[in-house]
């Protein structure tokens, strides 16, 4: 059962948690995931407060550009290396390598590449405690008949009670590492695709793809029939653009900021993201006034390439980017930045 977020109390900082993500550095997608990345890394330099010190692993799938190898010794993270999951594990299982590891803190704290650390995750730490903790999938399109054949192979009994169990969104994730969540969910996950191989259900791509969270809630749900806790993360701290535009959540309170499909994918590199900004496709002088008004490139209609609707439903995230942009990644990657005489960019 899921226990929903209850009061901290007063603070008081709570031993330290391993940060993981896992970027994919290994196949064609390796300039979406190395911007990814470089926000990443940025935002964690930006952020304040006691999880500032926390250990920061990058669990690399593939070889990092050099520009992530050095804004990660910028931020003190351990980077390794490993190959991608075997089959018959889809790309999104590859997530799985980051709890392999090894522990210097008694927790760790999975988060998706596409995450932006925006505050102190000490809070949440205090509130999860020694138990499990996860937010919900916004939405889970799964019958319960699908949902029991799911349990039944990964040898897992179904909830009592009946109707759809809970379901977990993978992208911040939060255990100790002594209850065995990563071997487990690997496992889980395992036998779920070898269960399903050559059904018709597996046919759907998108289902295969999401194959690791149909296993994490079976994983989930084995470890709390036997006690362990599992509690629900406080919208600020599984933020999704969703939530802004909806107006369940302020800017202001975000901590952890899960920006899923806020660029449109022709925008997710480096090079991409410094024209979107700043304008570099632009004619000459538009780009020189562009460069000479920065982060007004950002907001201004004459200048900008940011679609509207989005400018307008998330103006706190592009303005957020931007100095990361400006501090960071301009730096570790010869970007061009406003008011500079570098107009090209990576691709």
């Amino acid at each position: 059962m899921i226990r929903p977020a209850t009061a901290i109390g007063p603070p008081v900082d709570s031993p330290p948690v391993d940060v993981i993500t896992v970027p994919d550095f290994s196949g064609p997608a390796w300039p979406r995931f190395e911007l990814r990345t470089l926000l990443f890394l940025g935002s964690w330099l930006r952020h304040r407060g006691a999880s500032r010190t926390w250990p920061l692993h990058l669990a690399c799938i593939g070889e990092p550009p050099a520009s992530v190898r050095h804004l990660a010794a910028l931020a003190g993270a351990l980077v390794t290396v490993h190959a991608p999951m075997p089959e018959p594990y889809p790309a999104t299982g590859n997530k799985l390598r980051g709890l392999e590891i090894t522990p210097r803190c008694e927790r760790f704290l999975l988060l998706d590449t596409d995450v932006l650390v925006l505050a102190d995750l000490d809070p949440l730490a205090r509130l999860v405690g020694g138990g499990i903790g996860a937010g919900p999938a916004r939405f889970n399109l799964l019958s319960e008949a699908t949902w029991r054949r799911i349990f039944d192979g990964a040898g897992v009994a179904y909830p009592a009670g009946g109707g759809l169990p809970p379901y977990f969104n993978s992208g911040v994730l939060m255990a100790p590492w002594a209850l065995g969540l990563g071997p487990l969910w690997r496992e889980h996950t395992r036998r779920i695709l070898e269960h399903f191989e050559g059904d018709p259900v597996t046919a759907h791509p998108k289902w295969f793809r999401h194959a690791e969270q149909h296993a994490l809630a079976t994983a989930v749900a084995a470890l709390s029939a036997q006690g362990v806790r599992v509690v629900e993360l406080p919208l600020p701290y599984r933020a999704r653009p969703y939530l802004l535009t909806s107006g369940a959540l302020p800017w202001r309170d975000v901590a952890l900021f899960h920006y899923v499909k806020v660029f449109a994918p022709e925008q997710e590199s480096v090079g991409d993201l410094s024209r979107l900004l700043y304008g570099w496709r632009l004619p000459g002088p538009r780009r020189w006034l562009a460069g000479r008004v920065g982060l007004r490139a950002v907001r201004s209609p004459l200048f900008r390439l940011v679609a509207p609707d989005r400018l307008r439903a998330y103006p706190a995230f592009y303005q957020h980017v931007h100095r990361i942009f400006l501090d960071y990644i301009a730096p570790a990657t010869a970007a061009p930045v406003p008011g500079t005489r570098n107009n090209s960019a990576n691709s």
